[in-house]
Parts: structure tokens; C-alpha cells; sequence
């Protein structure tokens, strides 16, 4: 169990470590492809709701720390987790297509993006609505995108 925790752990820091390093400096102005949550939807297909759950919490309070957010990735990824788990279909039971993994992972995205804007209009973090619309749509396309490409990449 010890072993189990402690590789989530890790799997989890080296997905905030790849966030901070390489995918916030390749965004174009607010949109950025949120490679934790693509992390996070990969161990909500292959664990129990549990560990899904803490690894949310871990990973957002770890993006939070390194990223000066203070409780917005917390409470999105926890959130999200939370309300989408169970339409995460299990990566052991099916095999799915490009297009399916692709509108999932849009979905998933927007829900996630969806309660980091609401948390963060509420810390008021940002003011302007174009920017909104950017991270709404944009950073949860470009997510969607870089999921898909993990997955083909994964398989092959």
C-alpha cells in the first residue's frame, strides 16, 4: 500500500514538475493544455474513487504551491473528481477510439476549467471576459489535444 502511495506521489510531482516546466511556457497567452488533470483522468480510469480522489487533492495542492494559485486547483480537481468519476470509462473494461477519448477528455476539461474560473472569479483573479472564454474554450481544447496525444503515443 505504502509502495502504491508513494508511486502516485511521484507520478502526481512529475506531473506538476512537466506543468511548470514545459506546458506553461507553450501556451499562447491564457490558454495552456492542463497536463495535471490529464494525469488526473488517467488514474480515474485505472483506480477506485479513493485514490482518484486523493490524487486529485495531492496534485491540486502541489499545482497550488508551485503556481501561486492558492486552493483554485485544489478545489477544481478535487471537484471534478468528484462529479465526473464515475462517466471516466475503465481502461481495463473498454477500448476506446480517438474521436471518444478526444470528446471525454473535452468534456472532463471543461468541467475542470469550468470550477477554476468559478473559484477564481470569486478570489477575483481575473477580471476580463475574453479571458474567460479563452481558458473555458481554449485551455480545454488544448487539453483535449494533448490528451489524445498521450493516449495514441501510449498505445503504440
Amino acid at each position: 500500500m505504502k509502495s502504491e502511495l508513494l508511486k502516485f506521489g511521484l507520478i502526481g510531482l512529475v506531473a506538476v514538475l512537466l506543468q511548470m516546466l514545459i506546458f506553461n511556457h507553450l501556451g499562447y497567452g491564457a490558454i495552456q493544455a492542463d497536463i495535471t488533470l490529464v494525469a488526473l483522468i488517467w488514474v480515474m480510469a485505472t483506480q477506485d474513487r479513493t485514490k482518484a480522489i486523493l490524487f486529485a487533492a495531492f496534485v491540486g495542492l502541489l499545482s497550488d504551491f508551485f503556481l501561486d494559485y492558492w486552493g483554485l486547483h485544489l478545489m477544481a480537481k478535487t471537484l471534478t473528481t468528484l462529479i465526473v468519476y464515475r462517466f471516466v470509462p475503465r481502461m481495463e473494461e473498454t477500448r476506446l477510439f480517438f474521436t471518444q477519448v478526444f470528446l471525454i477528455l473535452l468534456g472532463i476539461s471543461v468541467v475542470h476549467n469550468f470550477f477554476f474560473l468559478l473559484a477564481a472569479l470569486f478570489a477575483q483573479i481575473y477580471q476580463a471576459g475574453p479571458v474567460l472564454i479563452q481558458i473555458l474554450a481554449g485551455s480545454s481544447l488544448m487539453t483535449a489535444i494533448t490528451g489524445s496525444i498521450i493516449y495514441i503515443l501510449r498505445d503504440n
